[in-house]
């Protein structure tokens, strides 16, 4: 496989690592935890697009709405019935409040769904759109033997669109603005108005809504077991990390930056050694942080 082919395969997967990324680092910023549950939100999403796509059946683009809603959803309720009720505790009982959910939810999935992996029919969840031409399949061949198919595609296109509406709800809108603010300080925004207790719910339902979105490309891209989530938490993590935690930008350039080490490495890593992918991803981390602990863009929220 060239090298050409796994920048692409990185690009891919550094798209739905930094959509998923984004909803983690907005939770550090704006609520204060690190929520290793969010894992699982991938999986809650993949479950619901595919049982959308391919159970009901419904066209591939509504069950990709249909996970966004659910996770939102899911992300609302599970913070309402376990993170709001222990909020002024700080951010250690978050923390384990959060893995032991994390492993509650695994296991109620993997009881409800099995151990087995599932796989999206794209033969019957098609892409195609009323009105709008079909998105062609590869290989294109334009520097060398490398294909870029419609799913590809799709991944990065949904992530480009992402990180344009989270600059515009940022920037443009009272709630971007309010989160900014809380981001900032959270007792100076609720002395100024800002109902802060809304906003958070916003930021859950958002977090959520991104994690929808990746879950299910995801399992476009490979399968969904109720695995998924627990295999990428730490990527997601890192990314998030990397680019300093709170950061939204910072954490969209740290997911490309893992998602091209995971790949490359790949094809430069000997033979029975590619397993190590993912450990050369948190050694770029490593390094990273030596030389700049608060990350590549070590700004809060409200500097997005």
């Amino acid at each position: 496989m060239g090298l050409l082919q796994n920048v692409i395969f990185g690009l891919v997967t550094g798209s739905y690592i930094a959509i998923a990324a984004i909803g983690f680092t907005l939770i550090y910023g704006i609520v204060n935890m690190i929520n290793f549950a969010y894992g699982e939100y991938l999986t809650i999403g993949a479950f619901v697009g595919l049982l959308t796509a391919v159970t009901l059946p419904l066209p591939l683009p509504v069950a990709v709405l249909v996970a966004m809603v659910g996770g939102g959803v899911a992300s609302l309720v599970l913070a309402r019935l376990f993170f709001t009720p222990i909020n002024h505790t700080g951010p250690v009982p978050m923390l384990l409040t959060s893995i032991g959910l994390g492993i509650a939810l695994r296991n109620l999935i993997r009881l409800a769904a099995g151990r087995n992996a599932r796989y999206f029919d794209t033969e019957t969840a098609t892409f195609r759109l009323s009105g709008v031409p079909d998105v062609p399949v590869g290989p294109f061949d334009l520097l060398g033997d490398f294909f870029v198919t419609s799913e590809h595609l799709v991944v990065v296109g949904c992530a480009v669109a992402v990180f344009f509406l989270l600059h515009g709800l940022l920037t443009r809108t009272d709630v971007g603005i309010a989160m900014r603010a809380m981001g900032d300080d959270e007792d100076l925004a609720r002395v100024r108005g800002v109902d802060t207790q809304w906003i958070r719910d916003s930021v859950w339902v958002l977090a959520g809504v991104l994690a929808g979105l990746a879950g299910v490309l995801i399992a476009i891209q490979t399968n969904v077991s109720a695995g998924t989530g627990y295999s990428h938490i730490l990527q997601i993590l890192a990314a998030a990390i990397l680019g300093g935690a709170g950061s939204p930008y910072g954490a969209i350039a740290g997911s490309y930056i893992i998602g091209l080490v995971l790949s490359l490495s790949t094809a430069f890593l000997p033979g029975g050694m590619t397993e190590l992918s993912s450990a050369m991803a948190f050694l770029i981390l490593i390094v990273v942080l030596l030389v700049k602990p608060s990350g590549l863009a070590a700004q809060e929220v409200r500097e997005a």
